[in-house]
């Protein structure tokens, strides 16, 4: 008798093991089938890793023939956790298995510290590869590079630099001399002038008309012109 029940028990779990394995084998299907070439199609060029947690819940679903289970990723937008749907239509039931995804990317680090107002040039950086749930702002590639814009607070060695890090570096500087190019309608006007502050590319400030003493706002096009529209 004894014999009997521990046999009865053993298929049981070889009969469970089975079925999680059938599902499980489903869902790695599903994950290189949909997820991996939806992930890619988002970051080209990224390496991901995607893993099933608390898979020995699996072995707890009921039985559920292959073709009547549908797999959906709850959070499809998520860079790092998400959440698997698992039903089957006959006899119906619903799961859910929580699943951790790595998204790396490539981008540009300091390979120095970096001071604040310190200028970022390809001296100071390189390439790198780091997990984009870990990021904060916009991350700067070598397609986009922040080479020529200044650190917006101290940037320590081996830190990836994001907009959140980064300035543009002032063209015009206080007291300078600069250019007054006036625009309205076809007509364009040119004076000196001088800064009345410091500004950076697109920034509007003020500037003095050295021959008249008024005083305008213009915006900074270059390191000496700045353009006034009327």
């Amino acid at each position: 008798m004894g014999r009997v029940k521990l046999l009865t028990i053993l298929l049981f779990f070889i009969s469970t093991g089975s079925h999680a394995s059938q599902i499980e084998t489903q869902i790695q299907h599903f994950i290189k089938n949909e997820e991996y070439p939806r992930l890619q199609s988002i970051y080209p060029d990224a390496r991901i890793s995607i893993e099933l947690q608390n898979q020995v819940a699996l072995n707890y679903l009921p039985d559920c023939s292959p073709e009547q289970i549908t797999i959906e990723n709850q959070r499809p937008e998520a860079t790092r956790r998400t959440t698997y749907a698992i039903s089957c239509e006959e006899p119906f039931w619903k799961s859910y298995v929580p699943v951790e995804q790595h998204i790396f990317i490539q981008g540009i680090k300091a390979i120095t510290p970096i001071s604040r107002g310190e200028r970022i040039t390809k001296s100071n950086t390189d390439i790198g590869e780091i997990d984009l749930s870990t990021l904060r702002g916009h991350l700067y590639t070598d397609t986009n590079p922040p080479y020529g814009l200044i650190a917006s607070r101290n940037i320590r060695i081996n830190s990836f630099i994001t907009d959140q890090l980064t300035d543009k570096p002032n063209l015009v500087k206080k007291g300078s001399s600069v250019l007054i190019t006036a625009k309205s309608g076809g007509i364009i006007v040119k004076m000196n002038g001088t800064a009345l502050e410091d500004g950076v590319q697109g920034q509007q400030i003020r500037v003095e008309n050295t021959s008249s003493g008024r005083i305008v706002y213009g915006k900074v096009v270059s390191d000496s012109e700045v353009l006034v529209n009327y």
